[in-house]
């Protein structure tokens, strides 16, 4: 229902107020059927044989007599009951009759077997109630003793109901904001796991349910924590057993230049280097998946990024790159505190990325904005469609059919840069490049060195 709160919260604070609200309609109703209603009729019973009394004694006096009797009983009756208090101050209504004052003038007319429609009733001053009764076709107005108040309920009754509406209301609020407060830190912990950070150990304290919640779910992070870590401990060990056997047969190839068919000793070794940066990339994950979630100051060097910069791109150019397909745009930077090894694995990955699934020029830009630093790796490649953007993070996944290439990798590059950029509080943002490509975009939370001016 698009009516109801969002919230659990909100949602059980509400069906707490509707439940207190319905008891009280429900409490007021009660107390109309059980206990007004039968004071009522026993008060009209009461009147009614007073009213019987009146008539026989209206029946044996005189006739010049009997109209000074019913005023002298009218007199007696009023005086009597307006020494009651009356908490009603709103004005008298001459035709109308509350539900129960019709109630009461109802059975009154039942005790004395006519309808009621044939018993004449008015208002005397002070709300006080008066009932015509004929004798020998003379009509007398008695005052009616012990008559209820003309509103139904009084109102010490509602303002009591309402003052405890309240406090139930306010009492509830205050139980389902204990309660809710453990589902907001088990909401803020599950929001950590998706992310890929490890999240806080819940405190297990409070009523067995919360307990109950919060280790269940201590127990899933460290099992997930746990299962990572073998994962990372089979990546880096796999990789670390295959560095020996594949330097052996590189050395081989070498050995076997001139003697065997170039072709395919050329072939060998770009499946050797293929084989080579895989090893590299399984390192690299496992170093950005398991690194410190927090950034140590050990970790960190005033550095000029641009000549970090400068530095992976003469890199990549010596690994095969031309000179001329990497351009450079770099601003005019101060010298910051930065993690250099964390910020140079990540670059040298999506200047890689750019390279095996784009297409030259390739361009590096850096600059400063706000309280950020900007990286930004543009290519002319295809780009990713915009459903595969959050696909192609994931470790092991490999981007759409255009930017698909013969030695695609393992997947694990923007993996391996996404892992890095959270594990320093940075963030990756992958955009579409204006006139095609891809713009790989890493903002990094600007800290300034020492040498900064």
């Amino acid at each position: 229902m698009t009516w109801l709160p969002r919230s659990l919260f909100h949602r059980n604070l509400l069906l707490i107020v509707v439940l207190i609200i319905v008891a009280q309609l429900s409490s007021a109703g009660l107390f109309r059927e059980l206990v007004m209603k039968p004071r009522v009729r026993q008060a009209a019973l009461s009147a009614a044989r007073h009213i019987q009394s009146l008539q026989a004694g209206l029946a044996g006096l005189p006739p010049n007599q009997r109209e000074p009797f019913v005023a002298r009983m009218n007199v007696q009756e009023q005086a009597a009951l307006r020494q009651e208090p009356d908490t009603d101050n709103r004005p008298p209504d001459e035709q109308r009759l509350t539900a129960l004052e019709q109630v009461y003038v109802d059975q009154i007319a039942q005790s004395l077997s006519v309808r009621s429609a044939e018993l004449g009733w008015r208002r005397e001053q002070g709300r006080i109630l008066a009932v015509q009764v004929s004798l020998d076709g003379v009509p007398y107005w008695l005052t009616v003793p012990g008559l209820v108040p003309g509103h139904a309920l009084s109102r010490a009754w509602v303002w009591g109901s309402i003052v405890s509406a309240l406090l139930a209301i306010g009492g509830a609020w205050l139980i389902q904001r204990r309660l809710n407060q453990p589902l907001n830190r088990v909401m803020e912990a599950a929001r950590a796991l998706g992310r890929g950070e490890r999240p806080p150990v819940l405190p297990e304290e409070g009523p067995a349910e919360i307990v109950t919640v919060a280790r269940g779910f201590n127990d899933m992070a460290a099992d997930l924590a746990r299962h990572e870590r073998e994962r990372a401990l089979m990546l880096a060990g796999l990789s670390h057993d295959l560095r020996t056997p594949l330097t052996k047969i590189r050395l081989a190839t070498e050995m076997l230049k001139g003697q065997g068919d170039p072709a395919l000793l050329s072939s060998l070794d770009r499946s050797i280097d293929g084989m080579a940066h895989l090893l590299v990339q399984f390192m690299d994950f496992t170093r950005a998946s398991h690194g410190a979630s927090d950034v140590q100051p050990g970790q960190l060097a005033s550095v000029d990024v641009n000549d970090v910069v400068r530095e992976v791109v003469a890199m990549c150019v010596l690994d095969g790159a031309i000179a001329d397909d990497i351009r450079l745009q770099l601003a005019n930077l101060p010298k910051m505190s930065l993690p250099v090894q964390a910020l140079r694995r990540a670059l040298t990955n999506l200047v890689v990325n750019a390279q095996r699934h784009g297409r030259p020029p390739i361009e590096v830009h850096t600059r400063l904005s706000g309280e950020a630093l900007f990286i930004e790796v543009l290519d002319r490649g295809p780009g990713i469609a915009a459903h595969l953007l959050d696909h192609v993070r994931q470790p092991f996944a490999q981007g759409n059919e255009a930017r698909s290439h013969q030695d695609a990798g393992a997947g694990l590059g923007l993996a391996i840069v996404e892992r890095i950029a959270k594990a320093h509080h940075a963030s990756l943002a992958l955009l579409p490049r204006d006139g095609g490509g891809l713009t790989a975009r890493l903002s990094w939370p600007l800290v300034l060195g020492d040498g900064a001016q």
